[in-house]
């Protein structure tokens, strides 16, 4: 399994961060060329699958590789 974040389409909403009951993922001080700070996979080995990070991110920026 593993976590991708297309730092180009964030927004820094920190959506993903909200919803992630397992504190997985955080706000980096990395900006993208839009100039705002991506979200950073924080703690990958507290990841349960469970995508809610995929599922509320409203810019497709985040997605769980299931395999």
């Amino acid at each position: 399994m593993q976590l991708h974040i297309d730092e180009q389409l964030c927004k820094a909403c920190e959506l993903c961060i909200f919803y992630c009951p397992k504190v997985v993922l955080k706000l980096s001080d990395r900006r993208n060329a839009k100039g705002y700070n991506v979200v950073q996979v924080y703690q990958p080995e507290n990841c349960t699958r469970c995508r809610l990070c995929e599922i509320n991110c409203p810019d497709l920026a985040i997605y769980v590789d299931q395999n």
